[in-house]
Formats: C-alpha cells, sequence, structure tokens
C-alpha cells in the first residue's frame, strides 16, 4: 500500500491551475519506465537516450502547447523529493550541492552521474498494484493539473485574524506576481530564473542591479594592453547577467529593456575604435574540440573575450588545452589556475602568450546585491497595479508586501542580518538562490488562481500564513510549505536553528502575562495576532485549535518580535540568541564608515582572545581571570581537555599584552564595497603574525567567556591557529642551550614557572 506521505509529494510535484507544469510527472513517469524495463534493478536512471525518449513520448501524449521539451530540467528538479537522489560525478559534490538550477543537459552531465531511486520507492514499483496505484496517480495528476487540495481545511475557531476576500473578481491581476513567482524554484515553473529568459523579460529590468563588477571588467577589456576577462563561480552566480550587462554596455542598449532575444552563445562586437570584443556566455555549452579551437583563437591575440564559465569546466578546458596544444603537463598547468580561481579580487593568470583577468564570484559577498534587488521587489510602483484593485485590503500577498514597506527599515536590516550570520559562518548563497528566496517570502508562490482559490474556501485563511516572518522558514506557522523546502535557502536557514536559543529576560515578558500585559509588539496591522498568539503560546486561552500547538505560537511570536519590535537601545540580548551569534550584533555595528574599537572593548576582547588561545596552545581549560600574568605560553601537551596535564615544557612565550594589537582592519573589494574586521596584529619581531579574527571566532571567545564548554571552536578556525601557533614558535622566546621552562597549572589555575637548567654537571631550579 503507498504511504500518504509518498501520495502527497507526487501530487504536489507542481501547482495546480494556470500554474501547472508536467515536467517531473513526465519524468517521474519515465523514470518508472526505465526501471521497470531494467533487468537488473539497479535503481540508477541515467540521462540517457533510453530516459529521453520515454519523457519524449510521454510528453507528446500529455503536454500542453505551451510546454517546452527540456527533460533534463526535471531530471535535476526532482531531487527535491524524497525517492530521487542525485548522486554526483566526482570531485564535483559541492559544486552540485550549491547548484539549484540547471541550465542545460550539458550541465546536468557535467555535475551528475546519474539519479538513483529511494529503496523503499523501488519496493512500492515491485508490487505491480502499488506500481499501478503510482503511475494512475500520476497520470490522473497530469490529466487533472494536479488532484490535491494544497491549502488543508482550518479549524473554525476565530482566535485569530482570518483573511477574508472581496466577492468583486478582478479583470487583471498583478503581472509583477506572476513574475516574480517565475524566480524561486517552489513549482516547476522556476526556469523562468535563468540568465537567457531573464534577457528577453519585460520585468526583469524592474528588479535588475547594474553589477558593481561592470566599471572593472570593462576597464580590463578596453584598455591600452589587450586583456581577456574569465569569470567563473557556480551556477546562480550571476555570471551570465554580467555577461548580458557588458553586452548592453558595448552595443550602447538601454541597460533596463528586454532583448528581442536571448544571447547566442557567442556574441561578436565591434567597437568604433577598433576593438573587437567576443562574449562567450556558457563555456560548458561547447564541446570539447569545439572549447580546443575557441582556446586557439583567444591565444592568438586578434580579439578580445569575455569567457563565462562553471569553476570545473573552466579548469578542465585550460588544462586540457595547455596539454594537448601547449604541451604543458596538468601538474604544471593546474596549480596556477586553481591559484586564480581561488582569490577573491581580479588574479592575472598568464595563460600561453595572452594575459586573463579572472574573477570567482563564488568567493565574493553578494548579500549588498541582493538586498539592492529586495529593494526594488518592494518598490511602490511595483504595487500600483494591486492599490487599483478593490481585493487588495484582502490579498495575502499585498498585505505581505505592505507590511514590509511601512516597516522596510527594521525587517531588511533583521533580514539581512539573518543573511549575514550564515554567511559569516560558512553558508553562502548563490544570487539566484538569494532573490529565489526573497520573491517567494513575498509572494508565497500564490497565484492570482490560488487567490481566487482560497476565497472560495468555507474557512478563511490565517493571515500569519503567508506572512513573510513565516515564509522565511519555509511554513506557515504551523505545516511546512512541502514545495519550499527544495528551495536551497530554506533548507540552510532550517539548519541554522535561528529561535531555538530561548532569551530568559525575553521569555519571562512573554509568557508570563499577569506581569506583562501591557506588553505590545508596536506594529498595529499585526498587533491583534501578536497578542492573540502570546496568549495562546502562553496557555492562557480558552479557545482550542487543533492545527495550532502551543510550540507553534511561542515560535511565531519569536519571529514576529525578532523581524519586527524595536528593542531598546543597547538591548541586542534578544536578537543574539535568536541568531545563536552573542557577536553579530558587535560585528554589524562595526561595519559602519566612523567605527572604531574603544579602549573597553579593545581591552575587554584581547583579554578574551588571549583567554581563548591560552587554552588552544596548551590543551587545557582554564577559568575566566584577569591575571596579570600575560605570557602565552606554547607548551608540549597531549591537547586532551580529558586529561588534566599539571606540568608542561614550554616551548616558547610571547608576552600578549606587549607584542599584540587589537585593531579593526579595513578592507575593499574590487567594486568598492567596504568591510571591517577585527585583527590580532603582532608588533615588534611579531611583525607581520597577524589574523582576522571573524565572527564565528568572536562568536566562540564570548560564548567561552560567558562558561559555555559545550561549544566547539570551528575546524577551520583550529587550521589557522595551529598556523599561528607555528609562526609564534618560530618567532617567540625559546629556552637556550640546555634551559627548559616548565610550567605548573596550580589549584586555582594560575601558572607557576619553573626554570630548570644544567650547569657543571648540576641541576638548578628557580621558581617564578
Amino acid at each position: 500500500m503507498i504511504p500518504q506521505t509518498i501520495k502527497d509529494e507526487i501530487s504536489s510535484l507542481s501547482k495546480e491551475g494556470v500554474s501547472f507544469k508536467p515536467h517531473r510527472y513526465l519524468a517521474l513517469l519515465a523514470a518508472i519506465r526505465v526501471y521497470k524495463n531494467d533487468k537488473l534493478k539497479t535503481r540508477r536512471i541515467y540521462y540517457n537516450e533510453e530516459f529521453k525518449d520515454a519523457f519524449n513520448s510521454f510528453f507528446k501524449k500529455y503536454s500542453s502547447d505551451g510546454d517546452r521539451n527540456r527533460p533534463y530540467t526535471p531530471f535535476f528538479h526532482l531531487k527535491n523529493t524524497s525517492f530521487w537522489e542525485l548522486i554526483p560525478v566526482s570531485g564535483k559534490e559541492d559544486i552540485l550541492a550549491a547548484t539549484d538550477t540547471i541550465g542545460g543537459p550539458g550541465m546536468l552531465l557535467e555535475l551528475v552521474q546519474y539519479a538513483e531511486l529511494d529503496a523503499s520507492f523501488c519496493e512500492l514499483l515491485d508490487d505491480e498494484q502499488d506500481y499501478e496505484d503510482i503511475e494512475s496517480l500520476l497520470i490522473k495528476c497530469l490529466t487533472n493539473g494536479s488532484s490535491v487540495d494544497n491549502y488543508k481545511s482550518q479549524d473554525k475557531s476565530n482566535i485569530f485574524e482570518r483573511l477574508s476576500f472581496s466577492p468583486v473578481n478582478a479583470d487583471t491581476p498583478n503581472p509583477f506576481v506572476a513574475y516574480l513567482n517565475s524566480l524561486h524554484c517552489r513549482d516547476a515553473g522556476s526556469e523562468n530564473a535563468l540568465a537567457e529568459s531573464q534577457a528577453c523579460s519585460p520585468w526583469f529590468g524592474h528588479i535588475e542591479v547594474p553589477h558593481p563588477l561592470l566599471p572593472s571588467i570593462c576597464n580590463c577589456l578596453l584598455g591600452s594592453e589587450p586583456h581577456h576577462v574569465i569569470i567563473t563561480g557556480h551556477a546562480g552566480d550571476g555570471k551570465s547577467i554580467i555577461a548580458l550587462e557588458l553586452y548592453k554596455n558595448l552595443k550602447n542598449l538601454e541597460p533596463h529593456k528586454p532583448l528581442v532575444q536571448p544571447l547566442e552563445p557567442r556574441e561578436n562586437i565591434s567597437l568604433p575604435n577598433g576593438i573587437e570584443i567576443t562574449i562567450i556566455k556558457d563555456l560548458s555549452e561547447w564541446g570539447d574540440e569545439q572549447r580546443l579551437e575557441l582556446f586557439s583563437e583567444i591565444l592568438s591575440g586578434n580579439r578580445r573575450f569575455l569567457l563565462v564559465s562553471n569553476t570545473g569546466t573552466l579548469l578542465d578546458s585550460l588544462c586540457n588545452y595547455g596539454s594537448h596544444r601547449l604541451e604543458l603537463p596538468r601538474a604544471e598547468t593546474e596549480p596556477n589556475i586553481l591559484e586564480a580561481i581561488s582569490s577573491q579580487q581580479f588574479y592575472p593568470l598568464k595563460f600561453g602568450k595572452s594575459q586573463f583577468d579572472v574573477i570567482n564570484l563564488a568567493l565574493l559577498d553578494n548579500l549588498s546585491i541582493a538586498q539592492q534587488v529586495f529593494n526594488r521587489m518592494l518598490a511602490p510602483d511595483r504595487w500600483i497595479a494591486c492599490q487599483d484593485k478593490e481585493c487588495h485590503n484582502d490579498c495575502p500577498i499585498y498585505r505581505n508586501v505592505s507590511l514590509i514597506q511601512e516597516y522596510q527599515d527594521i525587517v531588511l536590516t533583521r533580514l539581512f542580518l539573518a543573511y549575514r550570520r550564515m554567511y559569516e559562518y560558512g553558508t553562502r548563497l548563490t544570487l539566484r538562490q538569494l532573490i529565489a528566496h526573497l520573491a517567494y517570502i513575498l509572494t508565497s508562490g500564490l497565484e492570482y488562481a490560488d487567490i481566487l482559490h482560497l476565497s472560495a474556501r468555507p474557512e478563511e485563511p490565517l493571515m500569519s500564513e503567508f506572512m513573510f516572518y513565516n515564509r522565511f522558514f519555509g511554513d506557515n506557522g504551523k505545516e511546512d510549505d512541502l514545495p519550499a523546502l527544495q528551495m536551497r535557502a530554506v533548507k540552510e536557514i532550517r539548519k541554522q536553528g535561528f529561535g531555538e536559543r530561548p532569551c530568559p529576560t525575553w521569555e519571562r515578558q512573554l509568557w508570563l502575562l499577569t506581569q506583562a500585559k501591557h506588553f505590545t509588539l508596536g506594529i498595529p496591522p499585526i498587533e491583534k495576532e501578536f497578542d492573540e498568539l502570546r496568549k495562546y503560546g502562553s496557555g492562557d486561552s480558552n479557545i482550542e485549535d487543533d492545527q495550532l500547538t502551543q510550540d507553534q505560537a511561542r515560535d511565531q511570536v519569536r519571529r514576529m518580535l525578532f523581524f519586527l519590535y524595536r528593542f531598546p537601545e543597547h538591548d541586542d540580548l534578544f536578537m543574539k540568541q535568536f541568531l545563536s551569534s552573542p557577536a553579530v550584533i558587535k560585528w554589524w555595528g562595526w561595519q559602519s564608515d566612523n567605527a572604531r574599537l574603544s579602549l573597553d572593548e579593545s581591552g575587554s576582547f584581547k583579554q578574551r582572545v588571549f583567554h581563548v588561545l591560552q587554552e588552544q596552545f596548551t590543551g587545557v581549560r582554564l577559568p575566566e581571570s584577569n591575571s596579570a600574568d600575560q605570557n602565552l605560553y606554547i607548551t608540549l601537551s597531549r591537547h586532551k581537555q580529558e586529561i588534566r596535564q599539571s606540568a608542561q615544557v614550554v616551548l616558547a612565550q610571547i608576552d600578549f599584552g606587549s607584542e599584540f594589537s587589537l585593531e579593526l582592519v579595513r578592507s575593499v573589494n574590487d567594486w568598492g564595497e567596504k568591510r571591517n574586521d577585527l585583527c590580532l596584529i603582532g608588533r615588534g619581531r611579531l611583525k607581520g603574525v597577524n589574523m582576522t579574527l571573524r565572527l564565528p571566532f568572536l562568536d566562540y571567545v564570548l560564548m567561552r567567556h560567558c562558561g559555555e564548554t559545550g561549544e566547539v571552536l570551528q575546524s577551520a578556525y583550529m587550521e589557522r591557529l595551529e598556523r599561528l601557533k607555528t609562526q609564534l614558535l618560530k618567532l617567540g622566546d625559546r629556552a637556550q642551550n640546555d634551559n627548559i621552562l616548565l610550567v605548573r597549572i596550580l589549584t586555582n589555575h594560575t601558572f607557576f614557572r619553573q626554570n630548570y637548567v644544567v650547569h657543571n654537571n648540576r641541576l638548578e631550579v628557580a621558581n617564578g
């Protein structure tokens, strides 16, 4: 018997109504056909002629005139189900994990070996009755345009505000909403997020932000010395959009006007000054032999090229050309290319007799660009069409957008503070993934047909179901939005545990209503909702709602508080706890142009950094103290904290107080964006021994100061500390000749020093 979860998952592969797309159903039917014909029953589905032929046969039978025959797209996007796993090509694991939209069959084959069906799903297919039921369900979904009502009936209690809908039927919906929904991968209609579709979209210009790297790229290509430019990175980093912007710039086209047709794989441009420029919009679209001939032309130096490529394709193409045409072994070529694509700045790469400037977008901070795009999504002129309709006050999308617009300064600050916390901890989202998530939190994936469907329900949905503070997490406050869980941004956000760490002082205010009954959110549109959720979460409400638990009500209250409440000045404890980052607010404040480190901050952080370094270099947990002893000891220890090592041999000692300073250091990227980071800077003989203290390390330092012994330092920082230790061993005071310095850790956790020296065959010991 087919589990209900599998039925629901299959039925929700596409939205119903006008937004229905058959592709994933067709791909799953094709995969089932391939599996049933496989005598070995390997569970592997290859993107080969057998799969494509099966897909094409179903496509001819069940598709509509407007559907595009692209089997590679659903083959990739079925990975978001529980029964379909993509197995990456060796070495492409990280690239595949960061990819959420596929650009073509070449890119799919470059990243994916095959798809593998889940074993339990195959057991269902091996049962003839279950197999027939699954196939029947797929065909029913194809013929009916989806068979599941994605919005479950709600409890008819009225404790929370519900949306109501005007009976007046609007003639034309706001087309900008449909465009926003084409940007995310919540359903099968996400192919419009690709640059080739954006180039011709009349709506793309409304959210387009000129990429800040474009002036630098133009300078490289148009300079007096012939240079080529290579833009690399992950799929979705905006490489093709930069190529599009450059094309419009060189052709003197209006930047926000759509093209008549997408860019060709190769675009040749002749400038009035005689310079010839060629744009290669995606190297992965070229075959191996074509790439060899292309690089022969590039190295001839007759034209200047902008080359767009994924990192794997770029590395393989250059190495193959080097070995086949330049007689350079891969072992000689590859390190130079890897160094180029590992740089966070434009990197000058000499290849053959040509000069390339290489920039890897995957290493750049894209949050400021995403924030500019979001501002353009919220621009009032995008929503004028809604204001003219009688239903706009009751439309869940418009009410959500209006709430964000009214409190835009605080919402955007908190929203991108959460993104920043993820970025600093190593979770980098591509620009496409960020924009997809931002579009989703505005619309919840609702089309006009969905809103009409909601208005026909006997019980109207809750207002909070479609509010951004819930949709940010991929749910409606009560239930997960299953299609949204396939979005990488949602997946990563749910891993962060935002809101899971309680803040005792604020929890008391929120739930002890007898003492804090007059506490208000200060946001009139949702004040009543906030108050009712507080009552429900505290158990003070007499009304029962089977669909909502007290835990869920409390989660929603915390979310509303984080995204919308204006906390008193200097009261940032709740936000730090919500984001699980005690240093994030301080770090955020350091990013202002006039930021400086006060003497108190410098002294406090320096003492805490010293404490953590002393623990790492001695392998012993130490309590916080303001000891006058500022000697940093690097000892010969086992680095096992479960074993007390009360006596250790000192390999080197550093006067931490005088030989290190703590400073805010400003860095500027290639487009002039500034960033301030706290740095530990060596002085005197330690000049050049520097370490940037980024957010994860600062969080660890502050957590250790608060006694959170369960926190573990990130492995990347452990490696940096080991490198720092090696540098200090070379430069620090070390025992000379037969001298041995021994430190003993006393019961009061202070260090007691003993010097041992052999003189005239006699052992001398000096304490202190």
